[in-house]
C-alpha cells in the first residue's frame, strides 16, 4: 500500500539540497527509484511509463545541473479514447549555470529545436507552446512562464528550504521542444551530446591533473621519496581517470574521443 505522504527519509534528503546541482542529483535519484517521492508530484510514485525510455539522458542532464520538471517523448498514434493523438518531444527545467545554459541552447539550435527561455521576466512564448494535441485541440503546452507562486507549488520552500528555493526562483526556465510532431530522437540526441561534452571534459581534466602531479620535477620538489610517492599517486589518480573514462563511455564517447582528450600535449 502506498502512503499518501512523503516519507521522512525522503523529506530529509530534499531538505538537504543547498543549490540546483543538489536538486538535480536528487531528481536523478528519484528518476531511478533511489528516492520514492519528489516535490510537486504525487507521493510515492515515480516517473510516468512513457518517460522510462528517456531515463538515461534525463538522469545525466539532471546530474549536470539541468533540473527537469517536465518531459515527454514525441509520439503519434491512437490513444486510450481511440482518437488520434500527437506529441512533440519536449523537456523543461531550471538552470543557473551560464555555461550549461549556453550549451543546452547551442545544442538545441544546432539540432533545429525550439528554445524557450525565461528569467524572472516573461519573454516570448510566455504562455507556452503546444506539445500535445488531439482532434485539432491543444491538450498540453510546454514553456509557459512560471511565476514565483507557480514555482512554490512544485518546489515548496518548506520542502527544499528557503535558501534553495530562492535559487530556484532566480534560475533560468529553459524549455526545449522538437517542432516536428511525433519525432522522437532529435531532442534526446541533442541532450546526450551535451552530456558527452561534459564527460569528455572531466576525462581531459583528470588526465591533465595526473600528468601535472606525476611530473618528475614536481615529485622531486614535494616528496622526500619521490618514487614511492609516484606509486601511490599513480594508483589513486589512475582510479579516478578510469572512473571518468567509464562514465564517458556510458555517455556514448568512443575510444577515439577519449584518446584525443587524454593524449598529452
Amino acid at each position: 500500500m502506498k502512503l499518501p505522504w512523503m516519507s521522512r527519509a525522503d523529506k530529509r534528503r530534499w531538505r538537504s539540497a543547498e543549490n540546483l546541482q543538489d536538486l538535480g542529483s536528487l531528481v536523478a535519484s528519484w528518476l531511478i527509484g533511489d528516492i520514492t517521492s519528489q516535490p510537486g508530484y504525487q507521493p510515492n510514485y515515480g516517473p510516468d511509463e512513457e518517460t522510462q525510455p528517456l531515463l538515461p539522458v534525463l538522469v545525466a542532464v539532471n546530474r549536470l545541473g539541468f533540473v527537469t520538471d517536465q518531459s515527454q517523448p514525441g509520439s503519434a498514434g491512437y490513444g486510450y479514447d481511440h482518437h488520434w493523438w500527437e506529441q512533440r518531444a519536449a523537456v523543461s527545467g531550471l538552470v543557473d549555470d551560464p555555461k550549461l545554459r549556453d550549451r543546452l541552447v547551442a545544442a538545441a539550435e544546432v539540432a533545429g529545436l525550439t528554445v524557450v527561455q525565461h528569467d524572472m521576466t516573461p519573454r516570448r512564448h510566455a504562455e507556452g507552446i503546444p506539445v500535445t494535441r488531439c482532434l485539432g485541440s491543444v491538450r498540453t503546452a510546454f514553456g509557459r512562464f512560471m511565476t514565483v507562486r507557480d514555482l512554490r507549488t512544485v518546489w515548496q520552500p518548506e520542502m527544499i528550504g528557503r535558501r534553495t528555493f530562492d535559487k530556484v526562483a532566480a534560475a533560468w526556465q529553459i524549455t526545449l521542444i522538437d517542432p516536428e510532431w511525433g519525432r522522437e530522437d532529435v531532442l534526446w540526441a541533442a541532450l546526450a551530446e551535451v552530456v558527452r561534452q561534459y564527460r569528455l571534459e572531466v576525462v581531459e581534466e583528470k588526465a591533465r591533473q595526473a600528468r601535472a602531479t606525476l611530473d618528475h620535477d614536481r615529485l622531486m620538489e614535494r616528496y622526500q621519496f619521490p618514487e614511492r610517492a609516484r606509486g601511490v599517486l599513480e594508483k589513486h589518480l589512475g582510479a579516478e581517470l578510469d572512473a571518468a573514462i567509464d562514465d564517458a563511455r556510458l555517455s556514448g564517447c568512443t575510444d577515439v574521443d577519449i584518446e584525443l582528450v587524454t593524449r598529452g600535449t
